[in-house]
Order: C-alpha cells, then structure tokens, then sequence
C-alpha cells in the first residue's frame, strides 16, 4: 500500500471523515464495524456542545509532512503512544476496526498500534482555522480520561 492511502486513525470531525468509534464511559473508544463517512449535517450536530473529537474518534487520509505530528517520515503520535502506555487489559484480542488494513499506525506498528488504540482520544484544542491541515492539537491517554500525552500547541 502507497504512504498516501494511509489514514490517519486520530483525525478531525469534516465532512467526509469516517467515524472510527464512539468514547465510551469507561474513556475507551468502542470501533465501528464498517466505514461510516460523515457528512455536514452530522458535523453540524456533533460541533454542538463539547468538541466532537472528545466524542468520537475519525479517521481521514493521513497528510504526512502536513501535519504537526508527523517526524522523522512517519506517524510521531503512535511511536510516543507506544513508548509511554502499556496495551490494553485484553491485548490478545485486537479492537475490530474499519480501517486497519490502512490505517497509518497499523502500517507502523502492527499489532502493538492495535493494543493501544482504543486508549487514545483526539484532543481538538487549538482554533478552528487552524484544524484545516487535519493533525490532532493534542492526544490524550484515555486510561484515566485526563493525561495528555503530548501538546502540540
């Protein structure tokens, strides 16, 4: 698969995005069966209230270099999220997900992306202008819903 199918497993909430998953209770997210692509309306309703991204996960074409987190020719958001989180309890059984076959941590990091995703929540902070070029502000460790892992601001 070309760098450029790769999608990025911790995008912003834009028409056209796919809904990975929901933020479940627990501050895990629960995946989506199949490819569900967002539209206008949805975005319209989800941006009522807190940030969508506090509430759903997306998906979209990973933009590489375009995006803050991107280092060294490859996904840094992943790479930090393995190096600091131990997978999931249930780390033998990977999340079902939509997007696996291209999801750009997958390409990676395998598996090891696949224990530790259902742990990461997209944290959308900086303006709206700024959200365009689609690289997450901040990730937060959902293993106690409040720990940023990383800041981008």
């Amino acid at each position: 698969m070309s760098a450029r199918a790769a999608l990025c497993p911790s995008s912003r909430c834009k028409p056209g995005a796919l809904l990975l998953g929901i933020v479940l209770p627990n501050g895990r997210i629960g995946y989506s069966r199949k490819r569900l692509v967002v539209n206008g309306e949805f975005v319209q309703i989800a941006t009522q209230g807190r940030a969508p991204e506090k509430r759903f996960r997306f998906s979209s074409p990973c933009v590489q270099s375009a995006c803050k987190q991107w280092s060294a020719g490859r996904c840094g958001v992943i790479d930090e999220v393995l190096a600091e989180l131990e997978p999931t309890q249930d780390a033998q059984r990977l999340p079902q997900c939509a997007i696996r076959s291209a999801c750009r941590w997958f390409l990676q990091h395998g598996a090891a992306a696949c224990r530790v995703c259902p742990l990461v929540i997209t944290d959308c902070t900086v303006p709206r202008t700024d959200r365009e070029a689609g690289s997450a502000a901040s990730i937060s460790v959902a293993a106690d819903g409040q720990t940023p892992l990383h800041d981008t601001q």
